[in-house]
């Protein structure tokens, strides 16, 4: 992630828009809209965006302390996964093999998680 926000800072993103949902219509578009123009970056703070870090809150709530731990890139590409144990294998590997600058997405595209 080229912005210097963390890992947390968007899981609270996610987490703010997602209890908002009820309350305002488009909170998808005016949370966009808001963050692009405050922290200049149309691309990260995309509609797309915004709905991964919904996602990403609701699947990773209990790990935030680990969050910082996995770029934004490597979320967007476990947050592809379906499965949550699936997706928590993923997670607990890429973890595990960090410092080995190992690819999450070929990890998956090879099944390994089935294979073991």
């Amino acid at each position: 992630m080229k912005n210097k926000l963390s890992i947390y800072t968007l899981w609270c993103i996610g987490r703010k828009a997602y209890y908002n949902k009820n309350n305002y219509s488009n909170i998808i578009e005016k949370y966009s809209n808001f963050y692009s123009y405050y922290y200049g970056n149309s691309y990260l703070f995309s509609r797309e965006n915004i709905r991964k870090m919904v996602i990403l809150y609701l699947n990773f709530p209990i790990y935030y302390d680990q969050l910082e731990k996995v770029n934004w890139e490597q979320y967007g590409i476990l947050l592809s996964v379906s499965n949550k144990i699936e997706r928590y294998f993923y997670f607990k590997t890429l973890l595990f093999f960090k410092d080995n600058d190992i690819e999450i997405s070929t990890l998956i595209n090879s099944n390994i998680y089935t294979r073991i």
